[in-house]
């Protein structure tokens, strides 16, 4: 490893994306390299920490970590890629990043930092909220219900999922020990069904699965799957080393 270190720290080395993946790596090289590090925020924000913070607001002002506290070396540069070749990576704001090693770890699409201050501000509000839609149930969808389930016992919650069964990558077994034991927290699951939250005006309570039922809501998270943000690759000369998915 020592040999390879000294090799690439002779390298134009770029990083793109804000993912663990990437920070990890970034870590692994950061007393030896100085890395252009290519992110959206200059925060880190873990999937799993904002699913705690839904149920606990003031968890989300401890969750948020400066880049800059723990990367002491390289370059942190808060935009977004639009264009990348084999020999350089083009940012929003036009700055040429010239690169010989090219690092894109990924990861799905989130929110900007001004709709994610907004969501921050509606913490209260959903905790105050008495009842709750949770719409998918897969492992988020499941993870954020039985957080509200077991904290906060007093609300009402829904879970939809348009599968046959919740978390459908594990056995059968124990997604009916899943659904059994959110059963037994009061939760109302619907399977096979889904919500089109395009037909949902501002401000409604109520909102209408595909099999006609009618849900009254004070809140709604949806927790369903995102794409990777990779769409931008596409039109890039690395577009012919995508998959279908984005990968």
């Amino acid at each position: 490893m020592d040999t390879e270190l000294m090799n690439l720290k002779n390298r134009r080395v770029v990083v793109i994306g804000g993912v663990l993946q990437a920070l990890s790596w970034l870590n692994l090289f950061n007393s030896m390299l100085m890395l252009p590090f290519l992110i959206r925020r200059n925060t880190l924000r873990s999937r799993g920490a904002s699913l705690r913070a839904m149920v606990e607001p003031s968890f989300a002002e401890r969750s948020v970590i400066n880049h800059r506290d723990y990367l002491t070396n390289g370059r942190i540069i808060t935009s977004r890629a639009i264009n990348v070749t084999d020999k350089e990576v083009l940012t929003a704001e036009a700055v040429h990043l010239s690169t010989t090693i090219l690092s894109l770890p990924l990861a799905i699409c989130i929110l900007s930092p001004e709709l994610e201050l907004e969501r921050l501000s509606q913490y209260e509000t959903d905790k105050i909220s008495r009842f709750h839609l949770i719409i998918g149930g897969g492992p988020t969808g499941v993870e954020l219900t039985g957080e509200i389930a077991v904290d906060f016992p007093e609300k009402e919650v829904t879970l939809v999922h348009n599968g046959s069964r919740l978390m459908q990558f594990i056995g059968p077994k124990a997604s009916n020990k899943t659904l059994d034991w959110l059963r037994s927290k009061r939760v109302e699951v619907k399977l096979e069904q889904s919500v089109n939250l395009n037909s949902v005006s501002d401000g409604s309570r109520t909102y209408q699965t595909s099999a006609g039922e009618t849900i009254e809501a004070d809140c709604h998270f949806l927790c369903t799957g995102s794409p990777l943000g990779s769409a931008w690759l596409k039109e890039t000369f690395l577009k012919d080393k995508l998959d279908i998915h984005g990968d």
